[in-house]
C-alpha cells in the first residue's frame, strides 16, 4: 500500500498519473500535492469522505478543471495547459458517465446515446445506428431506442447514460457516483455491467463511489483521498490496515469485504 498511489502501477502501466497537483477553490484548499496514478486496464475506484475532491479528481482528468500547479497526464500526453481544440482530441480517449446520468429529456434513447459519435461527425447515419445499438446491447437495453428518459426507470437511466459512455469506443470511462441513488438490484446490475466491461473490453475505469461494498469488490484499486493527498492499494491491502483513517473509513463494510475474502480463498 503506497501513500503517493501507485502501488497498483509498479505491476501495471499507468493510463493517468496525477503528480504534484495543487487547487484550491477560494480559500479552500482541495489538493496539495497530490501524487496518484491508474493502471491501465484496470478498476479503480476513488473514495473518500464528502467534499474530499472525488468529483474535481474526475474532472481535472477530463480536462474540465484546470489544477493550480502539477501535471494530469492521460495516456502519456500532458494536458494541463492544452487548448479547447487539443482538449477536445483527447477527450476522444475518455467515456464520461456524469452523476444521475444527465440525458437530456427532450432527446430519445437513441439520440441521447449518438450524441458523441454526431459530435466526432465522422460517421454516417447507419455506422451511427450500428454504434448505438451495440451500445445499448451491451447494457441490457436493446429495445429503448425510440423511448423518453422520463419513461425509463432510474436504472434503466444508468444504463443508457452508460452505454452512451462508451459508444464512441473510450479506451478510458469515468463513472461519477454510478451507483448513487439506486435500489440494491440495480447497485448489483451496474456493478456487474462496469465489471464486464472493464473484462471484455479492456477499458480503464476510473470511479467515484460512496458505495463501500460494491467498490471493494469491483475494484482492482482503490484511491482513498484524505485532506488532499492519497492512499492507494487494492481492496484486500486497504481492508487489512491499521491505520486509523483508513479503519474509520473503511467501517464494518470493510470488514465484511475482508472476511467474505479470505473465507473464498480458503475454500469455505
Amino acid at each position: 500500500m503506497s501513500a503517493e498511489g501507485l502501488s497498483l502501477s509498479d505491476q501495471h502501466s499507468s493510463h493517468v498519473e496525477i503528480e504534484g497537483v495543487a487547487l484550491r477553490f477560494g480559500d479552500r484548499p482541495v489538493f496539495s500535492d497530490l501524487h496518484c496514478s491508474f493502471p491501465r486496464g484496470k478498476i479503480t475506484v476513488i473514495m473518500g469522505p464528502s467534499g474530499t475532491g472525488k468529483s474535481t479528481l474526475l474532472r481535472m482528468i477530463g480536462g474540465l478543471q484546470k489544477p493550480d500547479q502539477g501535471c494530469v497526464r492521460v495516456a502519456g500526453q500532458e494536458i494541463v495547459g492544452l487548448s479547447e481544440l487539443e482538449l477536445g482530441r483527447m477527450r476522444k480517449q475518455l467515456g464520461m458517465l456524469f452523476q444521475n446520468g444527465a440525458l437530456l429529456d427532450s432527446m430519445s434513447i437513441f439520440e441521447n446515446v449518438a450524441l458523441p459519435l454526431r459530435e466526432h461527425g465522422r460517421q454516417g447515419e447507419d455506422e451511427i445506428r450500428l454504434h448505438v445499438r451495440a451500445g445499448l446491447e451491451a447494457v441490457g437495453l436493446p429495445d429503448v431506442d425510440d423511448l423518453l428518459p422520463g419513461e425509463l426507470s432510474g436504472g434503466m437511466l444508468r444504463r443508457a447514460a452508460l452505454a452512451r459512455a462508451i459508444v464512441s469506443e473510450p479506451a478510458v470511462v469515468l463513472c461519477d457516483e454510478p451507483f448513487s441513488g439506486l435500489d440494491p438490484p440495480n447497485v448489483s446490475r451496474i456493478e456487474s455491467l462496469l465489471r464486464d466491461l472493464n473484462r471484455n473490453l479492456g477499458l480503464t475505469l476510473i470511479v467515484t463511489s460512496h458505495h463501500m461494498a460494491s467498490s471493494l469488490r469491483m475494484a482492482d484499486q482503490v484511491l482513498l483521498l484524505q485532506e488532499g493527498h492519497s492512499i492507494s492499494g487494492s481492496p484486500q491491502e486497504l481492508a487489512e490496515s491499521r491505520d486509523s483513517a483508513i479503519v474509520d473509513f473503511m467501517g464494518e463494510d470493510g470488514a465484511e469485504y475482508l472476511s467474505h475474502h479470505v473465507s473464498v480463498k480458503e475454500g469455505h
